[in-house]
């Protein structure tokens, strides 16, 4: 099974490409993870459903948010978390 981690960007947001480049690097690494990629100002409605108000907003699959800037360790570190909860 697939999981996705949702990313929330827009055309202004100037940390978007870097936290792109991150997500993609830490899941070239990490099976059974997908990176999905909205931009809220094209996808008003994905951005409305999950009730995004900032950006940029990363959605793990455990429904857990990181908004804002936040540095590659930081991620690995949310991502290594969660991926450990289904094995205890």
């Amino acid at each position: 099974m697939v999981l996705k981690i949702m990313f929330f960007t827009s055309p202004t947001c100037s940390w978007c490409p870097y936290l792109i480049d991150v997500l993609k690097r830490i899941l070239e690494n990490t099976e059974h993870l997908e990176l999905e990629i909205f931009d809220v100002a094209e996808d008003i409605e994905k951005a409305e459903e999950y009730d995004i108000v900032a950006i940029p907003t990363i959605i793990l699959p455990n429904n857990q948010r990181i908004i804002g800037a936040a540095d590659e360790a930081f991620i690995q570190e949310q991502l290594d978390f969660f991926m450990n909860l289904g094995q205890s």
